[in-house]
């Protein structure tokens, strides 16, 4: 079947409120117009589909309905604005070519859903999990209406920009503009305080910065500044963090800032 048949017989037989989350990016070797429907339940009580993407020998597999646990490696991210893991067998960072299931798993509405694969790499899979689309996912915890979109980013721009503009921004006390640097997700979980947050800080000056790397097709790019004074805390007066960029709408925008790069998983 073609992938808008099949995902419109999973919308119209699954039952009011059942989660589905469809692709928009997918490995470039997957034949969208041959998709395999594999299973379909409309039970009320336990709704389930399975959807599988095939490109010769290998696939990618959407799923509703419990699924197995993986022991190995574990990368926790969120998905649709909800937390999620990446798991696999630890075997596969020393080889990578051995078939073994890779997954992305995420709750919504107290059911499951995954992305799974055999064959295609973990970083493969969060490229599809972080390029899915966001209709009928959860509502945010803590919701946001932006008020001075463009104070950070620029559609078309690039997402060493938006870096560039937060260090600006920072310790100048304006949340509005500050919140424009950071995705939607992230402000969910984190709330509109981030803002006030790097708006309170002390003025920062960007020493560098340079993308690092891209994991799951978002680019890393790492940042050392100075701050005016001593911030407190963790911080330290000369910081480097890796601040993990998505595209929103055009724009770049910051969906996780940590002390280490991450590495593409295999």
């Amino acid at each position: 079947m073609s992938e808008a048949l099949v995902w419109a017989e999973v919308r119209a037989l699954l039952p009011t409120g059942a989660p589905v989350a469809t692709p928009t990016w997918l490995p470039g070797t997957v034949d969208r117009g041959h998709v395999e429907l594999r299973d379909l339940r409309p039970d009320p009580a336990d709704p389930r589909y399975v959807v599988a993407y095939v490109a010769g020998q290998k696939e990618i597999v959407l799923a509703l309905g419990p699924v197995p646990e993986i022991a190995g490696s574990g990368y926790g991210m969120r998905v649709r604005g909800v937390p999620a893991t990446l798991t696999f067998p630890t075997s596969l960072w020393n080889d990578a070519a051995t078939p073994a299931t890779r997954r992305v798993r995420w709750t919504e509405g107290g059911r499951v859903l995954s992305i799974s694969s055999d064959t295609f790499t973990g970083d493969d899979l969060l490229h599809v999990a972080w390029s899915l689309d966001p209709t009928g996912q959860p509502a945010p915890a803590n919701a946001y209406s932006r008020l001075n979109e463009g104070a950070c980013t620029d559609v078309g721009g690039a997402p060493e920009a938006t870096v560039r503009m937060l260090m600006t921004l920072t310790g100048r006390h304006q949340r509005d503009a500050v919140l424009d640097c950071f995705a939607n997700e992230y402000i969910g979980e984190a709330s509109a305080g981030v803002g006030t947050m790097w708006g309170d800080l002390p003025a920062a000056t960007l020493n560098d910065t340079k993308q690092v790397s891209v994991t799951g097709g978002r680019p890393i790019i790492q940042a050392t500044w100075t701050f005016a004074s001593d911030p407190g805390g963790a911080w330290g007066t000369r910081p480097t963090r890796f601040f993990d960029l998505g595209l929103e709408s055009g724009r770049w925008r910051i969906h996780a800032i940590n002390s280490a790069a991450i590495a593409p998983p295999p």
